[in-house]
């Protein structure tokens, strides 16, 4: 009895803990779905430092590819390799015009602001509002979404993804040579 009541607590926390597919599950949106092709929406947040972190999708005279990851730092064990990978992607594309927002998920700026003291990005990082994780039909942590330089939703995905995978998706939207191979 006590071997299956532990068995069962292990299994629950498990699920709990989004330990299935290497992404957290959030609360489900009621917005209509977000998705290829749509008009991405465009928000004004508050970064730790206190500055505006925006996305104007419509204002874009740079034509800038955005790619805006929402995440958090307590719900996803995997979190520094998350940051670090799109560290890279950024010191990779940010010359070709691909723009990183990392928009933090359910997490208090004072706490957000210690784990950034130990983990910088060389891209914005934002305090998520709820309107915010609405506007984008956000159903699971993390998830990236590609605006295109249109302002166009480009692409999504949930999960966990390898440097070299995110580089797959990303290079056919980045004009110019494919980061440090010469194509």
């Amino acid at each position: 009895m006590r071997l299956t009541a532990t068995i069962l607590l292990l299994a629950l926390a498990l699920v709990g803990c989004g330990g299935g597919g290497g992404k957290t599950k959030v609360n489900p949106t009621t917005s209509p779905s977000v998705s290829k092709g749509q008009a991405s929406p465009a928000f004004n947040l508050t970064a730790v430092d206190g500055s505006t972190v925006s996305l104007k999708p419509n204002e874009n005279p740079d034509g800038d590819v955005h790619l805006v990851l929402f995440w958090s730092y307590r719900w996803d064990p995997n979190v520094k390799t998350l940051l670090q990978r799109y560290s890279e992607l950024h010191e990779r594309y940010a010359p070709r015009g691909l723009r990183i927002i990392a928009v933090a998920y359910g997490e208090e700026p004072s706490g957000l602001r210690t784990f950034l003291a130990e983990n910088k990005t060389p891209f914005p990082v934002a305090v998520g509002v709820d309107s915010t994780f609405t506007k984008f039909d956000l159903k699971a942590l993390p998830t990236a979404v590609l605006v295109d330089k249109g302002g166009k939703i480009a692409d999504r995905w949930e999960g966990h993804y390898s440097t070299e995978e995110m580089s797959e998706k990303l290079k056919s939207y980045l004009p110019g040579r494919d980061g440090n191979s010469g194509t």
